[in-house]
């Protein structure tokens, strides 16, 4: 079926299980994932129309709502820590999806969440929703040159803190 034929439901238990996973890697709260999904779901829906007839494709549409939207509450929250609540196994099993974490509190977990917000969107974008480069400089609206710094200083520091956190258990 084409997106043209697809209609908001359809696209909606289509496409939750991968934007919640997305936005639980964004934000890392369960709750605040799903509050943020539910926007995105709301903004998607009054411009549905709109966004088949400009061939927008409404996954990728919203994808970058979602995103935005994950930015927005972090300089809104910027001052306040983030305390966080479920981790992403709870995620996969409510969606149902293979088991890729053995338990919560994984090292990648704790290092994800402590990146910079925007880092942080960038590697979920790139490794989680297999985006290219072009196309996660769009959902982000910055170039495709702060996208490559953002994946270059993001990965150095996954690698040192898990290196780290290897070395610790050792």
């Amino acid at each position: 079926m084409s997106d043209d034929e697809l209609t908001f439901d359809e696209f909606v238990v289509a496409s939750a299980g991968r934007l919640l996973r997305t936005a639980v890697f964004l934000v890392y709260d369960r709750h605040l994932a799903e509050d943020l999904l539910q926007t995105t779901y709301e903004r998607v829906a009054r411009r549905w129309a709109r966004i088949l007839r400009g061939g927008h494709q409404p996954e990728a549409y919203a994808r970058k709502v979602l995103v935005n939207l994950a930015i927005d509450h972090h300089k809104r929250r910027r001052r306040r820590p983030d305390v966080l609540v479920g981790g992403t196994g709870d995620v996969e099993r409510l969606t149902g999806a293979r088991q890729a974490y053995d338990a919560e509190g994984t090292p990648l977990d704790d290092v994800l969440a402590a990146l910079p917000v925007k880092q942080r969107a960038v590697v979920v974008l790139r490794y989680w929703c297999d985006l290219s480069e072009h196309e996660i400089a769009e959902a982000l609206g910055i170039s495709r040159g702060t996208v490559k710094s953002h994946t270059s200083r993001a990965m150095a520091t996954l690698r040192r803190q898990l290196s780290e956190e290897g070395a610790a258990h050792e």
